[in-house]
């Protein structure tokens, strides 16, 4: 199975509604794989878990992809690992941790000018921030996104977007008075706006899209007051929903019927309508639709003179809003238990993202950022010097006293290395058995005595307690940066060096040549 195969077979078993047969075939993959290829079977991992309500493990399993496809230099795997675990966290409720992760994504694709990735995580970005209530930036992103899959998106892409922007355009005005100017100016253009969306869904392949941008059409109208239109596509719309197996649309259709009728005084069929809604959102609303539909059928029983059944309405109401009381507490508890694995899984992948697992030193990474700091300083008088450190016949060390003697090798000229380090300076293991000191505010001359001083401990450090017969020496090249102000260039002059004292014999220091 090829890594992206084992993503679309959990993908397909979630769609079937197999949840926990789609989280124990990616574990199971997870378990039995390493590189890029467990990169995707910790996505698919996180795509069953988020399904399943497990945001935690969704979360973790999506950055530790993203760890994994860092260190495989794929960057089409950490970009889709961000998108995952930002699902997982607005899956949680936690919008605002989501956007922070979104907004990495765009800068990188921005940087990239990948209009792709930019539109995916522009459209994520404006759905969190929706939710937030952050409506100008919302539409901001929404509207970079739906130009972005014009351009370069597929038809569904395209769809996906121009929904997205709508849904958001709704939550801008839907906390406003009805007779508010600003709503109704708003809710009029959304009306031929969600009418060409569904006219653009034409075909088998989008009639769920389609319907949904019906059912929104017709929630539009009623907002304007136009509900007898809105009533008659409402009922239009519920074969169309029960064909599609679309069951908490139905509902949340009936409940927009029952809202409808309320309006136009037809109380009676409003109560059989909530009636019916409650029945269907029982079985999978959410619990918002179902306190809407129980308030209206509150309100239809009271009017058509049935005060028990309001009452007992009512009741049912009340005893919902206990629950969200109690479900979000929960909810608040879990963002914030979310939040701190982010923070610990973060901290920890950047440390190791900066350093040798074996030496503990920094590795290349870390001599990049390092000197990306310190080389700009130069301009302004400052000093710099690099000296590279490469071990004798290492090679030799391994075959005659094997790996485990050299790794212990390794480990105890790191800490050679940083015993002379101050605060300021880097020591780092490049590569191999190849190590950099990475000294400011040092000169030509001053690292020419650290590098000696270090290769004088490397010759004569007590070897033979590692191992018996065992003798360590070392090579170093010394260069400084004002004799090249680029970091390759300045690499390139001490490896040159260090070259040049191995050609001499070895055990030694060059500085210039």
């Amino acid at each position: 199975m090829s890594d992206d195969d084992i993503d679309a077979q959990t993908q397909r078993l979630i769609q079937r509604g197999e949840i926990d047969r789609a989280v124990s075939l990616a574990r199971e993959r997870s378990n039995h794989t390493t590189g890029a290829a467990r990169g995707w079977a910790l996505l698919a991992l996180a795509s069953a878990c988020n399904s399943a309500g497990h945001f935690s493990e969704a979360l973790r399993s999506a950055l530790t992809a993203d760890a994994l496809f860092t260190e495989c230099d794929d960057a089409a795997g950490a970009h889709e690992a961000l998108l995952r675990a930002a699902t997982a966290l607005r899956a949680a409720g936690d919008h605002a941790a989501a956007i922070e992760l979104l907004e990495r994504v765009e800068q990188h694709a921005r940087a990239q000018g990948d209009e792709h990735k930019l539109a995916q995580a522009l459209r994520m970005i404006g759905i969190n921030s929706s939710i937030l209530g952050r409506h100008q930036h919302a539409v901001s992103c929404l509207t970079e996104a739906k130009a972005l899959c014009r351009r370069v998106g597929s038809m569904a892409d395209q769809i996906n977007a121009r929904l997205s922007l709508l849904n958001a355009h709704n939550r801008e005005v839907e906390g406003l008075p009805a007779t508010d100017l600003l709503r109704r100016s708003v809710c009029r253009g959304l009306v031929p706006a969600w009418q060409a969306l569904a006219d653009d869904c034409e075909g088998p392949d989008h009639r769920r899209m389609r319907a949904m941008a019906l059912g929104n059409r017709a929630i539009t109208l009623h907002a304007l007051g136009r509900d007898e239109e809105a009533a008659a596509e409402l009922r239009g719309l519920l074969p169309e929903y029960r064909a599609l197996g679309m069951r908490p649309n139905e509902g949340l259709c009936l409940s927009e019927l029952g809202h409808c009728l309320v309006a136009l005084g037809r109380h009676a069929q409003a109560r059989d309508e909530y009636l019916a809604a409650l029945v269907v959102l029982n079985e999978g609303g959410t619990v918002e639709d179902r306190m809407a539909a129980l308030e209206g059928l509150a309100l239809a029983e009271e009017a058509l003179g049935h005060p028990a059944a309001a009452l007992a309405a009512l009741k049912q109401l009340r005893a919902l809003e206990r629950q969200c009381s109690a479900d979000a507490a929960q909810r608040a508890v879990m963002r914030r238990e979310l939040r701190i694995e982010l923070a610990r899984l973060t901290s920890q992948w950047a440390r190791e993202a900066s350093e040798d697992p074996l030496t503990g030193l920094g590795n290349r990474r870390a001599l990049q950022a390092w000197l990306a700091e310190h080389l700009p300083r130069v301009d302004r008088g400052e000093t710099l010097s690099l000296v590279l450190l490469d071990l004798d016949h290492f090679k030799q060390i391994n075959d005659r006293f094997g790996h485990g003697v050299g790794d212990e090798v390794l480990v105890k000229v790191a800490r050679l290395l940083g015993v002379g380090c101050r605060a300021q300076d880097r020591a780092v293991r490049y590569g191999g058995e190849e190590f950099v000191l990475a000294l400011a505010g040092t000169s030509r001359d001053g690292a020419t005595d650290v590098a000696e001083r270090v290769r004088q401990a490397v010759a004569d450090h007590a070897w033979a307690k590692v191992s018996p017969e065992l003798r360590v020496t070392a090579s170093l090249g010394v260069a400084d940066a004002s004799e090249a102000a680029e970091a390759q260039a300045l690499l390139t002059l001490a490896d040159k060096r260090l070259y040049a004292a191995k050609i001499a014999g070895r055990n030694r220091v060059v500085t210039a040549g």
